[in-house]
């Protein structure tokens, strides 16, 4: 057998949460040492990651450690590590994330049977991770095939995710891996360009991942989710009225279902060393400043009372479930999604 999958996985001074990871590759990959190759992208560490990166290439042969003499930052980082790859498939995965057990040969036989062009992997975080196996054993992987408009409903912001996507390398030329530098969403360059030029599109329900919940923040994380990434989702979707179509249904379903909770945690303090004070208006008003939620849910959230702030994320989380039903039928009575 051929070698299918590359696994990457870039780091920069998380020697602990990197060992963790590698640890748990060298238990899942047992089997697989003919389907699976690793890239591991270090991005100038200084400290334990180059003898933590050394010990894992003894063990697994099939491992091409990238140590860059700088860093050059996460984005650079990636596209190295991609430009690496000679599988058909590739799988970025955090290095403070880890995957399940068991999970990783049932998608090896999932990429053999299926051919997808795009996974999508669903997560379940944790504040803390300890093991890949504290959630148990995957066994199913309960997927669904769908087609591009009801893929990208059900997943719109979560293509950002960056362990959270498997995709097929032909779809992600090097000519294009960079094009969206400097959003902090490079990944979206491969990710949305495998949505767009792809045909077959997996969703896989059951959590793959465990991810770690919270950041550490040091970006402006209203800028990145409420500016960046409508704008590079219109752009990668600016082809036709079809494509245009798709990036407003990816918008809309990002603004009611995920930036409520974003924008009142980052007010709230609760989701790392974010600005609570970073410019909703400044951030979010040229992308969305015309939309039903940007008007009744998003800007109302910006000057909200605690007690105020509550009522508008419940109106939110309302109406995000309804967009959720109504696209679940959609799909059943359009033949959008089928079960694998």
């Amino acid at each position: 057998m051929s070698r299918l999958l590359t696994i990457i996985v870039p780091t920069y001074n998380r020697a602990a949460c990197l060992s963790m990871l590698l640890d748990a590759l060298t238990v899942e990959l047992l089997g697989l040492e003919d389907r699976v190759n690793v890239v591991i992208g270090d991005n100038a560490s200084n400290d334990g990651t180059p003898a933590v990166t050394a010990a894992f290439a003894d063990r697994w042969s099939a491992t091409r450690v990238l140590r860059h003499p700088e860093n050059l930052g996460p984005d650079e980082n990636f596209c190295h590590c991609v430009e690496a790859v000679l599988t058909p498939y590739f799988w970025i995965i955090g290095d403070d994330d880890l995957p399940r057990a068991g999970a990783i040969p049932l998608l090896i036989r999932l990429l053999e049977t299926q051919d997808p062009d795009l996974v999508y992997l669903s997560s379940r975080w944790t504040a803390t991770l300890t093991s890949h196996d504290e959630a148990g054993t995957v066994s199913n992987l309960r997927a669904t095939l769908m087609e591009r408009a009801a893929f990208a409903r059900t997943v719109h912001v979560w293509t950002t995710f960056i362990s959270g996507a498997i995709v097929k390398r032909e779809l992600a030329p090097d000519e294009s891996l960079r094009r969206f530098t400097g959003s902090l969403l490079v990944q979206l360059g491969w990710v949305l360009g495998a949505l767009r030029e792809g045909r077959r599109f997996v969703h896989v329900a059951e959590p793959c991942v465990l991810a770690t919940a919270g950041n550490t923040g040091g970006y402006g994380v209203l800028k990145v989710f409420g500016n960046n990434f409508q704008r590079v989702t219109r752009e990668a979707f600016s082809q036709t009225a079809s494509h245009r179509s798709l990036a407003e249904a990816i918008v809309l379903r990002t603004s009611i279902a995920f930036l409520p909770d974003l924008i009142w945690g980052v007010r709230q303090a609760r989701l790392g060393s974010f600005d609570p004070n970073e410019s909703i208006a400044a951030n979010l008003e040229p992308q969305l400043g015309r939309s039903w939620p940007y008007r009744l849910l998003i800007r109302p959230l910006g000057h909200a009372t605690p007690s105020q702030g509550r009522w508008l994320l419940r109106l939110a989380h309302v109406a995000a479930r309804f967009i959720k039903r109504l696209d679940v039928v959609r799909m059943r009575l359009s033949g959008q999604a089928r079960p694998l």
